[in-house]
């Protein structure tokens, strides 16, 4: 569709305010449907506290287009060396399986936990390196049998 270029705006770069994401996502997500199936980005989390509900640990993802999506993974200084996040991934793991989510990615920085998830049965699929500066950005993935 044409459009008169006179007739439209293209603001300067500012910090984004929420409401405009909110609806730049919700455009480009009704893009997306058209293209392939609603996908309904389904949070999931699971998080360790001890006695007094402070949190020690957890994980944060979604269940999104048959994959799980891991964002953020994190367990306290004080209690790393526990397998703390060895058992909050499992759990994330166990939530695939069941849930006939066969395939589970994720990134992390090269200083960050690279090594942990290879031990976890996840293998590298790309890297960004110099992001951050300096640094390397890995990406992972983990695919069950189907």
């Amino acid at each position: 569709m044409p459009i008169n270029l006179e007739q439209i705006i293209i603001e300067p770069v500012l910090d984004a305010q929420s409401e405009d994401v909110n609806e730049l996502l919700l455009n480009l997500r009704a893009y997306n449907h058209t293209q392939l199936w609603a996908n309904v980005k389904k949070p999931i989390a699971c998080f360790c506290r001890d006695l007094e509900g402070k949190m020690l640990g957890g994980v944060f993802g979604y269940d999104s287009w048959g994959w799980l999506n891991i964002d953020l993974v994190w367990v306290d200084e004080n209690c790393r060396g526990n397998d703390i996040a060895t058992k909050l991934m499992q759990k994330m793991d166990d939530y695939a399986v069941t849930n006939q989510l066969n395939r589970i990615k994720l990134e992390t920085g090269s200083f960050q936990a690279l090594d942990f998830y290879k031990k976890m049965g996840f293998e590298v699929y790309a890297q960004l390196d110099d992001y951050p500066v300096g640094h390397t950005n890995y990406y992972l993935k983990k695919l069950f049998d189907e």
